[in-house]
């Protein structure tokens, strides 16, 4: 009787195991698509004082639970200086936590194309007239933090992204900040 228990309580338990199949979870997506609002603000004259606005789609894949890959473009357009920029990057991001809500950092390195009417005009040498159609193009990097909320399996909320940015590019000054909010779906 003794060796029929113990047999039964390891079938069982290893029953009880095998039940135990993982199920999906919500918390580090495969791969996710976002698309948000994007502010950017150059960091002279104030923050938000001569704000670009537009928005950013980012494509994440994701290798483990806290290391992901993601592509971003950002189109920016503004009424002061008739500014359009874009810039497209691609680096790494960290999740701090991998649960509903995810902190993380990201650092990703690109280009960037910018077109204006003399926004940064004193800055150039020799330096250009105010007014004139500028055109600037090169290599940018975006350093920041952000946090995601899962709101269901498919959809989450990126509550804020802030990033630095530097433009023009090359320069490493004058700062823009970025500041994005939006929805993104996981699939």
């Amino acid at each position: 009787m003794k060796k029929f228990t113990i047999a039964a309580l390891l079938v069982l338990s290893a029953a009880f195991c095998f039940a135990q199949v993982p199920q999906p979870t919500i918390t580090s997506p495969n791969t996710d698509l976002y698309v948000g609002y994007i502010a950017t603000s150059p960091d002279y004259g104030g923050l938000f004082r001569d704000s670009i606005n537009g928005f950013e789609l980012a494509f994440t894949k994701t290798y483990r639970p806290h290391l992901a890959v993601v592509g971003s473009a950002a189109f920016s357009f503004g009424n002061p200086y008739s500014v359009k920029e874009f810039s497209g990057t691609v680096g790494p991001k960290v999740n701090l936590l991998t649960g509903r809500v995810r902190p993380y950092a990201t650092a990703q390195f690109g280009v960037a194309v910018q077109d204006s009417n003399g926004m940064y005009a004193g800055d150039h040498h020799p330096p250009q007239k105010a007014g004139k159609e500028l055109t600037e193009d090169g290599l940018t990097y975006r350093a920041g933090v952000g946090t995601d909320v899962q709101l269901n399996s498919k959809v989450y909320w990126r509550v804020l992204q802030w990033d630095v940015q530097p433009q023009p590019w090359a320069r490493h000054t004058p700062f823009y900040q970025n500041f994005s909010s939006g929805l993104g779906w996981r699939f």
